[in-house]
């Protein structure tokens, strides 16, 4: 995973209110000497590091790799287990063989229901 929080301190080095107040005034008289230019990109820059965070919090959302976001959040349902782990568990079926439905798994709920449709059929069909 690749995305990380904004810190307090980047917080507050990039907010507008850090700048003096007169930013665009010399040096010698307590501003920064900015130009215009320098004045947008300062109002810019927390908004772009918000951004780009994230950014890279949806690239982490959608990776399927190890560095995956979900590879680093645990499922509950098995120990050690992640919600990458779980998802790629799904299409194969194993995931169904230990979700709980009640007091069985979900294949075995299925399987019962399955059954169960089976004998309604048999005992109509007489």
């Amino acid at each position: 995973m690749y995305a990380s929080k904004i810190t307090d301190t980047e917080i507050s080095n990039n907010r507008i209110a850090s700048l003096p107040t007169r930013p665009n005034a010399s040096v010698a008289f307590g501003g920064k000497g900015y130009s215009a230019t320098e004045m947008k990109m300062a109002f810019d820059k927390l908004s772009l590091i918000i951004i780009d965070r994230f950014n890279t919090l949806l690239d982490d959302i959608r990776r399927t790799d190890e560095d995956a976001l979900t590879a680093s959040i645990p499922t509950g349902i098995k120990v050690g287990q992640s919600l990458q782990k779980m998802l790629l568990e799904i299409p194969g079926g194993e995931f169904a063989g230990y979700l709980k439905v009640g007091e069985e798994s979900l294949a075995t709920a299925i399987a019962n229901i399955y059954a169960e449709i089976e004998s309604i059929k048999a005992m109509l069909s007489n």
